[in-house]
């Protein structure tokens, strides 16, 4: 039932804080009915040690836990000698190998341990000063050195590099010099010159696999991938797993190898090998931070990672460079500029740092600086075309998509063999529409390169799946694409409804878009994905390109098409409008803005969690409101960041004029910064803004200061709560926020035990009684969480979440009557979250007006429940309640297309009114998506048909409802001429 599901979430949800649910109302539905058309993907060719095609001699790869990245306590090691320390060193315990290095002396193995411990933790030019002195030792000669000019290429020093490597060259244990050498010399341009230094390594890998060396077979690897053989690359770094699986480096490498491939999956896998021997490599932590925003865009936890990765290297380079990747994704100029500041001071002719300093420059549109920044990179490497590789991810996050062409092009034309520029080519111009240049392009990608995983399955899904199960037509200013069997019902529906969008935008943005835009719809949420991102698990159901809107079919999931599509659509105008330059927050507001003021029941029911956000200080400024989206850390945040962006957009628009709105979108078009666009514009500075929004939102939503309850999201840091509840003992509200913190840990006892020493504290602290209500609830016992529950009350406290539980505890005592005034209370504190209501239709019972009455506000709340809005549909029908059913009718065409009694239902509705045309429509489109009775389809047929005078069609439509149900042959007779109708 309704009630029992959402109320099972509730609780989930308030235990353990984050309940996983729809991603701004725009999470994938379940799979279409048909399974024919099914699109063959894959997250990799590379094969891995966990996959069926791995060698079966390897060691196999444990899947660890995600936690194993947050450095689990381990027993301190014992550090004696020169071997323990080196094994500690390897383990991570960093702290205690520096603790431990004045004791082991100063011989030249003590040195270029010490020297070690530098090159892990950042000291990077004292290692190469020690290591320089451990190499006077002819037995350590070779490593040192090595260690050495390792040491100088993390700050730059690429001359002094290439003289300390140039005589290890041709020395047969120096493996890992000649590996560090060729990528000296290619990161410095010299291709042809890395390619024979690389090629000593590919030449002695047989005699390392006879040798077992699995730091060896490691350096094999790294130079075939420098020679640009992904499969090369990984069959070496499955043989050095196999005799070393425990190996950091080589899983962080054979990590790099699978994120370059797009299969961030094998990426996360190597790296928890990885953390199984170190849980506190830096560079590991780094990469996963990586992992991360490839696999969900999680900045907050990536912004851990690198926090983390950087307490043990502050000059970790690659964790600077991230950190400043993720600024500029938030459009937080100085912050980029910050971290990349900090990453050159390092490295100064890092050429990935380089690169995003020019990424900086162009999201700034600062065209001088811009040109200057690439002049930096090409410089260094003449044919760096990784460095519009780096420029065209920025330019994705922020829709810039032909400018991603033009630097695909420029790509190729430093690097022919770029293949990955070759897919970026192909994969934006299909973002564009421009599927006859595209596809040419990505088949040119796919024979450089056979690995990469978005090429393949955009090619499968081209060859295999669209001829075959998808069809196009034009309609006005769209090209749509539609499965076949979804487009005899899509086509009467989705084309008319855009075309009044379009028209109402053309008119009040005064513009019209660059067309024509294309609208795929896709049956199958697989077939979206690869279609938006040539991965098969993207999470949304609609993306703009600007002139490219992509999408799930309702066979795809349950949702509101209407709503989806239409948000999509106001993106191309703002997109192009703007020039691809409207920030995220803006455009994602703005097209929940066009969706409020297009039908009311469109709105998101969000003002609870918006006030808590408020009052507890989540909301980031206006000039950072970005990092609403991009550091949200769960579904929620992710749809307060939207709502929170619909409410600043629609208060922009009521204070100021709908004219500013759209002025604010070319003012971005000119290329301004958005305090500069908002002064422009409204004539007011950002944080005015911000501050008259806040204040306005306060106002609206003052009322909610009543509604009593436990934001679970305050009390996820335990440390620091546990140390203030410790040093103030006799505070009842800091014992009750540590019993909130620990109930949140998991920690069911010792959150019962603080609640209780809260309580004895204070009698109605209402934290820790709802913390106590909540306990009694998780251990059955309704009659205490009563008692707890009633005693906020007589507190002076109240609130939905306490009306809530108390008709929770009523129900598991079988007190229904008790639940439903409880139930009853909690909608009026809020009647906008749908817990109560989902609880009110199942104490209904046979109540149909209570039943009525509450389904009425579910489907007004969830405008994409097709259960709801069916079964609301079935009783306002039935109790003739036509004005009532005729806006649940009319919104069923957008949630349950296919449903063929819903379409009856509203033309029984439309005939009631009198409005015979469009009774007709929904008739027909009953019998298009097989209604399961046709007969009495047609029966109406007839009925509407002989209204509107087309006496023959009726008698028709009669004979068809003879030969469909022949019980049906008096009432068809009417129509035939056998009585009046």
């Amino acid at each position: 039932m309704i009630w029992s599901s959402r109320w099972t979430s509730l609780l989930v949800c308030l235990c353990c804080v984050f309940a996983v649910g729809a991603s701004c109302g725009q999470q994938q539905g379940s799979n279409p009915p048909n399974n024919d058309d099914e699109t063959p993907t894959v997250e990799s060719e590379v094969p891995h040690p966990n996959s069926d095609t791995a060698d079966a001699d390897a060691v196999p790869m444990p899947t660890l836990p995600e936690a194993q990245a947050s450095a689990p306590e381990r027993q301190a090691p014992t550090i004696s000698n020169l071997e323990q320390a080196q094994e500690a060193l390897d383990a991570g315990f960093y702290e205690e190998v520096e603790a431990a290095l004045p004791s082991l002396g100063t011989s030249p193995a003590a040195k270029l341990l010490k020297a070690r411990w530098q090159l892990a933790t950042g000291a990077y030019r004292e290692a190469a000063q020690l290591a320089e002195q451990a190499s006077r030792d002819a037995g350590l000669r070779v490593v040192a050195l090595t260690l050495r000019a390792e040491a100088l290429m993390h700050v730059g020093e690429l001359d002094q590099a290439e003289r300390v490597l140039r005589p290890l060259e041709n020395e047969a244990p120096a493996h890992r010099a000649r590996m560090l050498l060729g990528r000296l010399l290619q990161r410095r341009g010299r291709i042809a010159e890395a390619e024979p230094v690389y090629m000593k390594l590919i030449d002695a890998f047989q005699d390392l696999i006879d040798q077992r060396d699995a730091a060896g077979l490691s350096y094999v690897g790294m130079a075939a991938w420098g020679l640009g053989s992904a499969r090369d690359a990984n069959d070496a770094y499955q043989e050095s797993n196999r005799f070393d699986a425990g190996r950091v480096e080589t899983q962080i490498e054979w990590a790099k190898l699978f994120l370059a491939k797009y299969d961030a999956g094998h990426a996360e896998e190597s790296l928890n090998v990885a953390f199984a021997t170190n849980p506190n490599h830096p560079e590991a932590l780094a990469l996963l931070a990586r992992v991360r925003i490839d696999q969900s865009f999680n900045f907050a936890e990536a912004e851990e990672l690198c926090e983390r990765a950087l307490a043990i290297n502050p000059n970790l380079v690659m964790a600077h460079v991230t950190m400043a990747g993720m600024a500029l994704r938030d459009l937080d100029i100085a912050g980029a500029d910050a971290h990349l500041n900090r990453a050159l001071q390092i490295d100064p002719n890092d050429l990935e740092a380089l690169s995003v300093r020019a990424a900086v420059r162009y999201l700034a549109d600062d065209e001088a600086g811009f040109e200057r920044a690439k002049r930096e990179v090409l410089n260094r490497h003449r044919t760096y075309s990784e460095l519009y590789n780096i420029l065209a991810e920025f330019a994705e996050w922020e829709h810039r998509y032909p400018d991603i062409v033009e630097m695909a092009r420029n790509a190729v034309t430093l690097d022919s063999s770029d293949s990955r520029a070759h897919a970026a080519l192909g994969l934006n111009l299909l973002r564009m529409g421009d599927e006859q240049r595209a596809l040419p392009a990505l088949q040119d990608a796919w024979s450089r390169d056979r690995f990469n995983v978005r090429v393949y399955n955009t090619l499968n899904l081209y060859d295999d799946v669209i001829p075959v199960h998808y069809e196009e037509f034009t309609e006005g200013p769209f090209i749509f694409r539609m499965h076949k069997e979804e487009r005899p019902i899509l086509q009467r529906y989705i084309p008319r409804t855009l075309r009044t969008a379009y028209q109402s935008m053309v008119r009040r943005y005064g513009f019209t878009p660059e067309g024509p835009v294309r609208i795929e719809l896709f049956a199958n949420p697989g077939h979206f994905s690869v279609r938006t991102t040539g991965l098969p698990n993207l999470g949304v159901q609609g993306v703009c390109f600007g002139k490219v809107v992509t999408a799930i079919s309702p066979a795809g999931g349950p949702f509101n098409w209407g709503q989806i599509t239409w948000h999509e659509l106001a993106h191309v105008f703002h997109i192009q409008l703007s020039r691809n330059r409207v920030p995220r927050w803006f455009t994602e507001g703005l097209a929940e803005y066009e969706t409020l003021i297009a039908r009311t029941e469109w709105k998101r029911e969000m003002d609870h969690h918006l006030w808590q956000a408020l009052e507890n200080d989540r909301l980031p400024p206006l000039r950072l409101m970005n990092r609403a989206f991009t550091r949200a850390r769960s579904a929620m945040d992710m749809m307060v960041a939207y709502y929170a962006s619909t409410r600043i957009v629609k208060y922009i628009a009521d204070e100021h004029g709908f004219d500013k709105v759209v002025r604010m979108l070319r003012e971005w078009a000119a290329g301004r910064a958005t305090a500069d666009v908002v002064q422009r514009a409204l004539g007011i500075d950002v944080d005015t803004l911000d501050r008259n929004f806040r204040a306005h939102a306060r106002q609206r939503l003052r009322a909610r200061a009543n509604d009593f309850g436990v934001d679970f999201a305050q009390y996820t840091e335990l440390e620091p709560i546990q140390a203030a509840a410790q040093a103030a003992p006799r505070d009842a509200a800091k014992q009750a926020a540590l019993a909130a913190a620990l109930l949140v840990g998991g920690d069911a006892e010792a959150a019962q035990a603080a609640a209780a020493r809260a309580i004895a504290l204070e009698t109605n602290q209402p934290v820790a009684r709802f913390v106590a209500a909540r306990l009694a609830l998780m251990q059955r016992d309704g009659e205490t969480a009563d008692q707890h529950l009633r005693a906020i009350l007589a507190g002076g406290k109240d609130g939905y979440e306490i009306r809530l539980l108390l008709a929770r505890s009523a129900l598991g005592r079988e007190q229904r009557d008790v639940a439903r005034q409880e139930l009853e209370a909690a909608t009026r504190i809020d009647a906008e979250r749908p817990e109560a209501w989902q609880g009110l239709v199942e104490v209904a019972g046979d109540d149909n007006a209570l039943k009525i009455r509450a389904l009425t506000a579910l489907a007004g709340i969830d405008e994409h429940d097709r259960e709801t809005n069916a079964t609301l549909l079935q009783l306002l029908v039935e109790a003739r309640r036509w004005d009532d059913a005729l806006g649940i009718g009319e919104m069923g065409t957008f949630v349950d297309p296919a449903n063929g009694q819903v379409h009856r239902w509203l033309a029984q509705v439309y005939l009631e009114k009198n409005r015979n045309d469009d009774a007709l429509y929904e008739l027909d489109s009953a019998l298009v998506v097989g209604h399961p009775q046709p007969g009495s389809v047609h029966i109406l047929r007839a009925h509407a048909l002989h209204r509107l005078g087309r006496r023959n069609d009726a008698r028709e439509a009669a004979r068809a409802a003879i030969a469909a149900d022949e019980s049906l042959t008096e009432q068809a007779q009417r129509y035939l001429g056998g009585g009046s109708p």
